[in-house]
């Protein structure tokens, strides 16, 4: 046989095997890419910050530069992809500009905090939760202030740009919007697995924080958040919901006299109802809006 046929040959079935017929990188290569992009960037991200804290860096510092550094790695990585993997726009991921997508992310913001209420009342007019009081310190309000930036770039941004627009758009593609969404949630759950594993083994990471009770919450926040996307169509939705979570669970769900909302937990019940409950119940107005609005969603 020619060897130089052999050789053509081979080049076109490697090829193959990486690309598609459209001249994209294959389905399987952009998924893992796009995952793979997140985790490092978190796990550099990590790496850096536990630097900086041997070397007597303050926390808000630490803060710092696990944001800048996480969304520095990852969401120049999705654009990558986005642009030489998949020879798509960047707006095609549901992330448009944001004097329109601002409204969307006080959509999302507006939902959750509305949801966390719901939840806060009900506890309440059932015995479980007992609201201490509600006041508005300087000293929280600045703290707010501060963190909203450092959550937004080290988790809401580069999670939603990742998971719900690069991941599910990819997935949404092969498969049908629900089992884009079960696919997208594994993934979701093995980054922070990913993590830990790599971080245990390196002798600075153990297991205690990947717990039953974390992987229920993951599942039902990560579904919340893809709701938002597959009903409105725009990331900001997500990003915005994804955003008010973080605050919420710092300054309303995590008992302390510093809270906007300080409450006492009567009854364990308590707790669940207004972390993992506040989600499930956004879950439930999700598919029922998707469920009115399935004929325009198509």
């Amino acid at each position: 046989m020619n060897p130089s046929l052999e050789t053509r040959r081979h080049s076109r079935a490697s090829a193959g095997f990486i690309r598609d017929t459209k001249g994209r990188i294959h389905l399987v290569w952009r998924i893992l890419l796009g995952w793979l992009s997140f985790v490092v960037a978190l796990g550099v991200a990590v790496a850096v910050t536990l630097a900086a804290q041997n070397y007597g860096f303050p926390v808000l510092a630490q803060q710092i530069i696990l944001a800048v550094v996480t969304t520095g790695i990852a969401v120049p990585l999705i654009y990558l992809l986005r642009r030489y993997a998949d020879n798509r726009p960047w707006s095609g991921l549901g992330l448009s500009p944001l004097p329109s997508g601002f409204r969307y992310l006080l959509l999302g913001a507006g939902f959750l905090i509305a949801l966390m209420g719901i939840a806060l009342l009900a506890g309440t007019l059932a015995g479980w939760i007992r609201v201490v009081d509600v006041h508005l310190p300087v000293e929280t309000l600045l703290v707010i202030l501060i963190n909203i930036p450092i959550a937004f770039f080290y988790e809401a941004f580069p999670e939603e740009v990742t998971f719900r627009g690069y991941l599910y758009g990819n997935l949404s593609e092969r498969f049908n919007r629900w089992l884009a969404l079960l696919f997208q949630l594994i993934l979701f759950v093995l980054a922070p697995v990913a993590l830990t594993a790599a971080l245990v083994a390196t002798g600075v990471g153990t297991w205690d924080l990947i717990t039953i009770d974390y992987v229920v919450s993951l599942l039902a926040f990560g579904t919340a958040l893809q709701l938002c996307r597959i009903f409105t169509g725009n990331l900001w939705m997500c990003i915005g919901f994804h955003l008010a979570w973080l605050e919420m669970v710092r300054f309303v769900i995590v008992p302390s006299d510093n809270a906007l909302i300080e409450v006492e937990y009567l009854s364990p019940y308590g707790s669940y109802l207004v972390s993992l409950g506040s989600v499930t119940i956004g879950i439930l107005v999700l598919l029922y809006w998707t469920y009115r609005n399935r004929n325009r969603l198509k």
